[in-house]
């Protein structure tokens, strides 16, 4: 994994102890976890929490935790210093911090609700209005963005640069980035738990009349109020992970990506953790690889 410095200079591989890189359908779609000895003069300063890393892609992250460890070295002599991080995508920052100032916004679109929360994005691809969005103090707007994003039957992604909106039917009418042997995976079934934490929804419009979201199959009932039946059977459509899968490390397969199977059956990617170990630890080899959770649509 290529990883570098905000002065540009790229960490060296050997230093860095191991790093994941998460592309998720999350309204901060990109997080980074590394452990990186500090082996060159100046790394401390540029590991610190609030310092800048970038990837070969030029997407820019944000270290929001750096914790100092220290470890010994290979032949136990001599004890080696290092950092623990964690660092956000720079661009939708904003969003994952507590509020000490409401959000209260009509009728605004997606891209200012990111701007209003303190996120550095131009634009949202297939932007949309939003009727009402509320985030009061001491609560974290990502939760609110998901919840408009549910609302709107939809999922947000990192793709070329940009943030982008897609609704979840649309995702399965891409083309796959790649094809797996149906035995390639780890399969999921949780039919039982999707009863219990899949609702249905209802609301109640102007005069007072029940109005029903989707309620074909048994299900736990919630009551969700100022919405249309639209919405309200939005809130009910959903991944359901399928599968789980490893393979060879593959840094372009990103949240949102189609994956097809040999028999037939297209998967979305939902989160794509993307792995790297030096193996310097113990004088082994490098381990990189790609593990990606799948899931289909419910409806």
């Amino acid at each position: 994994m290529i990883l570098f410095l905000a002065d540009g200079k790229q960490i060296r591989g050997d230093l860095i102890k191991s790093a994941v890189l998460r592309s998720d359908l999350a309204p901060v779609p990109m997080t980074l976890e590394a452990d990186i000895r500090a082996g060159d003069a100046g790394l401390d300063k540029l590991l610190a929490e609030g310092q800048k890393l970038s990837i070969s892609s030029g997407d820019a992250l944000h270290i929001v935790k750096s914790v100092r460890v220290a470890e010994r070295s290979t032949q136990g002599t001599r004890e080696m210093a290092g950092f623990r991080i964690t660092a956000l995508l720079e661009s939708c920052l904003g969003v994952a911090y507590v509020r000490s100032r409401a959000i209260i916004k009509e009728s605004a679109a997606l891209s200012a609700i990111y701007k209003a929360a303190g996120a550095t994005i131009k634009a949202v691809d297939a932007d949309f209005p939003v009727p009402r969005f509320y985030c009061p103090v001491g609560e974290t707007p990502t939760f609110h963005v998901a919840r408009v994003l549910q609302e709107e039957g939809g999922v947000v992604r990192w793709k070329a640069g940009r943030l982008q909106f897609v609704r979840l039917p649309d995702l399965f009418k891409q083309a796959p980035v790649k094809t797996l042997p149906d035995n390639a995976s780890d399969d999921v079934d949780g039919g039982f738990l999707e009863r219990h934490e899949v609702p249905w929804f209802f609301s109640l419009d102007a005069n007072g009349a029940a109005v029903f979201g989707n309620r074909e199959k048994p299900r736990t009932v919630r009551y969700a109020p100022f919405k249309d039946a639209q919405r309200l059977r939005n809130m009910t459509r959903c991944l359901v992970h399928r599968k789980t899968v490893r393979i060879d490390y593959d840094g372009r397969i990103g949240a949102g990506d189609l994956i097809a199977f040999a028999g037939g059956e297209k998967l979305v990617v939902v989160t794509a953790a993307h792995a790297f170990g030096s193996g310097t630890d113990d004088g082994g080899a490098s381990d990189t690889y790609t593990r990606l959770w799948l899931g289909a649509l419910e409806e």
